[in-house]
């Protein structure tokens, strides 16, 4: 069946114990999302069980807008697997979404399923890196590259401290430097920073969210917000002004001695493009296990959307003008905010 999950708790509650459920299909994660952006979270689910757990679920959301009309299987989130194992229950909850007739986006790491039926194609892939953090702190620090130890001496030895905060203004202090390194570094637009907001109000209640701050004589050079879910820790944003002095090297380390001493099991880097070598260097000086997160897509034969081939152009154009030097960063973030929800 196919159903708006918002405002849904038993929903929620059925499958919130899914094995392959993570921070990207959890309640908190996708409600934050939805907020910011508009949208509405559907499920198609398989029937609730007298222990109220589901058999299977699919979470996404149908979109219609500047870039026509899709299906994306967890918005902005770096992977979202559909919770089920096995092939029947995965054929019966993606039918009713292929028979809406427009195509639908899935980014799956720990799944299988969709990347063997035929009907879907991989289009892209990306890395995801995890640390394991259910060992000892020394045992941690002796398993890094001679490299990422080096850094973090040297950022200690420059002066560099970490404070770890869970206040919205240093949230604030984080998103300022997140917009610069997008716009300068980057040529990208900036989340509006609503998001942020509703990320806090989701998490940093439950202690689920921290920002580390790395600072130099009490002014911040880099940032990086870490978000708690279901005994791991995720590694979701970061930003840095000055790397010469190997901040954010010692705000993983920061980070995973955090997520250690909570007794959490694992560290998770996200998802790396592959086209960034500098980022895939840098995860793997920590991590222990390296894998792939699939893009897969389905289109319906013959399907074509007019609206989406002319605009990708036109936001392409956009933004590369708006996250030009000249611009005042407040328009670059203005827009930001405005037109953010159709990139996904």
């Amino acid at each position: 069946m196919l159903e708006h999950i918002d405002g849904q708790p038993e929903m929620w509650r059925a499958i919130a114990h899914h094995p392959l459920n993570s921070l990207f299909s959890s309640q908190s994660w996708t409600e934050a999302v939805a907020r910011t952006y508009g949208f509405k979270i559907s499920v198609s689910m398989k029937g609730i069980q007298n222990d109220g757990k589901a058999d299977g679920a699919i979470l996404y959301c149908q979109l219609s807008d500047l870039r026509g009309e899709r299906i994306v299987c967890g918005p902005f989130s770096d992977y979202c697997d559909p919770l089920v194992s096995d092939v029947g229950t995965w054929r019966e909850l993606v039918a009713p979404l292929i028979s809406l007739g427009v195509p639908i986006t899935l980014r799956c790491l720990s799944n299988e399923l969709p990347a063997i039926d035929k009907r879907f194609v991989k289009v892209s892939e990306a890395a995801w890196h995890g640390v394991d953090l259910a060992r000892p702190e020394l045992e941690i620090w002796d398993s890094f590259l001679a490299a990422a130890r080096q850094n973090i001496r040297k950022a200690r030895r420059s002066g560099v401290k970490v404070r770890a905060s869970q206040e919205l203004q240093d949230l604030h202090v984080f998103y300022e430097m997140h917009c610069h390194v997008r716009k300068s570094r980057y040529r990208l637009l900036p989340q509006p920073f609503a998001f942020f907001e509703n990320l806090h109000a989701s998490f940093a209640g439950n202690d689920q969210l921290t920002i580390l701050l790395a600072e130099v004589d009490g002014s911040p050079v880099a940032a990086s917000v870490f978000l708690e879910c279901r005994g791991t820790l995720y590694y979701k944003f970061n930003a840095s002004l000055e790397r010469s002095l190997c901040p954010n090297d010692l705000l993983i380390w920061e980070g995973i001695r955090i997520g250690q001493r909570r007794g959490l099991k694992l560290l998770d880097f996200g998802a790396s493009d592959l086209d960034q070598p500098g980022l895939l260097r840098f995860k793997r000086k920590f991590a222990t296990v390296e894998r792939r997160i699939f893009r897969l897509q389905f289109e319906p034969e013959g399907y074509l959307d007019r609206r989406a081939s002319a605009i990708n152009k036109t936001l392409s154009s956009l933004t590369y003008w708006l996250t030009d030097p000249s611009v005042p960063d407040p328009i670059t973030q203005a827009v930001g905010a405005e037109l953010y929800g159709v990139f996904c």
